[in-house]
């Protein structure tokens, strides 16, 4: 608790701070993580080398160094969203595609999209909540310090999103929504069980990846989309919606989510720096079955 009375009020006046005196703390944040403590350097290294056997040293270097401010981007970013206004997010972000969405409202059906931790996915959050006409939900993971927990949430929430703890997925999946609405799934972290996920080749490695986009997409007969972010200069994105399917049925069982790999996987070959490379996305291997 006295660490949220401490740390509150200095994130809130660094969140206020203009968006160019913020990436300049970034480039420091960057700095530091990269060149001064090594943060998860041989991670990095690690995941790179795995990822793109066909770059030279050279290049994964390269993509290494640029994957740090995409990570300290991120959280000057996070504490923007503290102050950040409607405007400055119409003029941060655009959308291309929206029109599909408008006529899966006019069809009165549901949207289920897919995102990947690409560019800045709290600003998509935003203005989705500004454009969609369908009622924007977000499935987020919670704090273990509950001050912190509902200040972020007020702050992801602060221009009309819902949010819904993953520990209340279960209830959130049978409940009956009371207005169309657009779920959005980030689904390219590392499930914590490896026996329930759906295990493919992802960037030349067997990867599990969360099946609950495609779960609930089916369980209501949802439309869905992936975002294609694409950041255009440092602090503008743009995004483009592509369709996946317009109903689950037209799809195999686990078609939406390999078609969710496949785009993220083209996006990273497109722009490979702007991933969480320090994440460990490869902790956990495939189960063996056993044999009879």
């Amino acid at each position: 608790m006295l660490s949220y009375y401490l740390l509150a009020p200095i994130l809130k006046l660094i969140g206020m701070l203009p968006s160019r005196v913020l990436y300049r703390l970034a480039d420091f944040v960057a700095f530091v993580l990269r060149d001064v403590i090594g943060y998860r350097k041989k991670v990095v290294e690690e995941n790179l080398r795995n990822s793109f056997p066909e770059k030279t040293e050279a290049e994964r270097r390269a993509i290494a160094r640029e994957s740090y401010t995409h990570l300290a981007d991120r959280v000057v970013e996070n504490l923007k969203c503290i102050s950040i206004s409607k405007d400055e997010v119409q003029e941060r972000v655009t959308v291309r595609n929206i029109e599909m969405t408008y006529e899966w409202y006019e069809q009165g059906k549901n949207v289920v999209i897919l995102v990947g931790h690409i560019g800045s996915w709290e600003l998509g959050g935003y203005k989705a909540s500004l454009i969609l006409k369908h009622k924007t939900i977000g499935l987020v993971s919670l704090l273990s310090n509950p001050r912190f927990n509902a200040m972020i949430q007020r702050t992801r929430g602060k221009m009309g999103m819902e949010l819904v703890g993953m520990k209340h997925a279960k209830e959130f999946f049978v409940r009956k929504l009371k207005e169309l609405s657009a779920i959005i799934f980030i689904g390219d972290q590392s499930p914590n069980n490896a026996n329930t996920g759906y295990w493919t080749n992802f960037l030349h490695q067997d990867t599990c990846f969360f099946t609950g986009g495609e779960r609930y997409a089916r369980q209501h007969d949802c439309a869905v989309l992936f975002v294609k972010i694409k950041q255009t200069t440092r602090g503008y994105y743009d995004f483009e919606l592509i369709k996946i399917c317009d109903s689950p049925a037209e799809l195999p069982e686990n078609g939406i989510t390999q078609k969710y790999v496949e785009l993220l996987e083209q996006t990273l070959h497109e722009r490979p720096a702007d991933w969480l490379w320090s994440h460990k996305r490869w902790k956990r291997k495939r189960p063996v079955e056993p044999t009879l």
